[in-house]
């Protein structure tokens, strides 16, 4: 099934660049429509050099190199899809990377969270480089995302129930477990009415002399 779906998802990944270079150049004219007119460039991903992206611009570069370079270049903190696009204009090759290539987005995201030396973060799901931000702000909040868990790590520590050592006199040795012997359960004995019960050992009544000497009695 797999190999059968590899033509369309060719053909969906070259439509996909071809938009992306459309959207590109349509950037490229807007930068320069406003540039016309005295404003600064809206678009920074299309405005180096040419004003924009070379397609061998992240091309045999490092992951985190690439990602930096690029977010030099924006100027600003960028959703994770726009810097997987920017890298794939650049021509990064995501095939040498360990990823799934279903998979790239949330790699790219986990890779830059990862390297929080480098990047940073911020509460919209936006990364940007570190060295943007004060050091002095970047501590607070660190600490700030950690207090919650450490509150909830010691209420649950104060939830468990305390531990209860038994008593000296309740110590029992190791050893094999004894199982109780179990009754054999038999069949109940035919009792002969003519003969009448049969005596267990040890009992010291006769049934059958008590009844011959009641009828020397009464005779």
């Amino acid at each position: 099934m797999p190999d059968e779906l590899g033509p369309a998802v060719a053909v969906l990944q070259r439509k996909l660049d071809e938009q992306m270079q459309a959207v590109a150049e349509t950037k490229k004219i807007i930068n320069m429509l406003l540039k016309s007119m005295g404003k600064p460039p809206q678009y920074a991903d299309v405005a180096e050099g040419s004003g924009i992206i070379r397609a061998d611009q992240f091309y045999g570069k490092p992951f985190a190199t690439a990602a930096q370079k690029y977010l030099e270049l924006r100027r600003q903190a960028c959703q994770p899809d726009e810097i997987l696009r920017g890298l794939m204009e650049g021509g990064f090759d995501f095939d040498i990377m360990p990823w799934e290539k279903s998979d790239r987005l949330r790699s790219l995201s986990l890779s830059l969270a990862k390297n929080n030396l480098k990047f940073h973060r911020l509460k919209n799901g936006s990364f940007g480089l570190r060295e943007w931000y004060d050091p002095e702000f970047l501590t607070k909040e660190r600490q700030n995302d950690a207090a919650p868990k450490e509150q909830r790590a010691k209420r649950k520590k104060r939830g468990r129930p305390p531990k209860v050592r038994p008593a000296a006199d309740q110590v029992t040795t190791t050893g094999p477990a004894i199982e109780p012997v179990k009754k054999k359960r038999g069949r109940p004995r035919k009792v002969d009415s003519a003969k009448g019960p049969k005596l267990l050992p040890g009992n010291k009544s006769h049934p059958a002399v008590d009844q011959t000497a009641q009828a020397k009695a009464t005779m």
